[in-house]
């Protein structure tokens, strides 16, 4: 009687080539350098096997953290390479290339107390864009991980179910590295009407992250002014924390992108 030989099947690996692992080893001869977690380099006397971070483990973070961020698909495609320029008003080129100083001082100046950027002004200028194209460039090339609030829904939703989930969403955008707070104290109207609640929670999320020196960005409509109007401590707190990175759209409704066709046919 002939006996059947079963051949085990090699089981269905998201990742072949780490087998799912997260990584793997790699074997250095005496002689190679390598690099120490202390970051020295050093030259290997003997032979050695050193575990090597796989590449799908770098995309399951990176997944990780746009997921956690809250940043729409349609927000994920938002670069300074798709901000367009042409034909636009001086403050807006100012501001581009203030947001991409401030990309590239970023792991410089992230552990001091002067390490945000706020643009302010002007509505549809380009200031949620830019923000958001800081935001896409930490996650993707730095692996930040980034929190995007955006304050009118993010208002509502703390609010909801009568404050229920209050300290779960003021925890998280007190904890997180990065935190961009878009439109804030966004006029209602053409008029704006800040609750003092919403102003107590903006206060001791940014309190929390200016004594920590942990970065914001932000963006809003209203002006250095008109923030020091709704509450000085707050914003002088933002002034500092951003003062080598503000910008400041003057209002001009020529200046706003979406309403650029209307003027156009006048």
């Amino acid at each position: 009687m002939c006996s059947e030989t079963t051949v085990a099947e090699e089981p269905n690996y998201n990742c072949p080539k780490c087998k799912d692992e997260g990584g793997y080893l790699v074997r250095k001869k005496a002689g190679e350098t390598t690099l120490l977690q202390n970051g020295t380099e050093v030259i290997l006397q003997y032979d050695t096997e050193e575990w090597q971070q796989c590449e799908c483990a770098k995309i399951r973070q990176l997944n990780r953290l746009i997921k956690s961020s809250a940043i729409t698909e349609e927000f994920q495609k938002m670069s300074f390479k798709n901000f367009s320029t042409d034909d636009v008003h001086p403050k807006v080129v100012e501001m581009k290339s203030k947001a991409n100083q401030y990309y590239a001082a970023f792991d410089e100046i992230r552990g001091f107390r002067q390490n945000s950027i706020m643009l302010i002004g002007q509505p549809g200028c380009g200031k949620t864009h830019l923000l958001t194209a800081i935001s896409n460039y930490l996650m993707h090339a730095k692996q930040v991980q980034v929190l995007y609030f955006p304050y009118k829904d993010g208002m509502n939703n703390i609010a909801s179910n009568n404050f229920e989930r209050k300290n779960e969403i003021m925890d998280r955008m007190k904890e997180v590295e990065v935190l961009f707070i878009d439109d804030l104290f966004k006029p209602i109207g053409g008029k704006v009407d800040v609750k003092p609640w919403q102003t107590e929670v903006i206060f001791e999320v940014v309190n929390y992250r200016y004594l920590n020196n942990k970065p914001l960005l932000i963006s809003s409509e209203l002006s250095l002014d008109d923030m020091l109007y709704i509450d000085e401590a707050l914003t002088s707190r933002l002034f500092e924390m951003a003062q080598d990175f503000t910008v400041t759209i003057p209002k001009d409704m020529k200046v706003n992108y979406r309403l650029r066709k209307v003027f156009e046919h006048r």
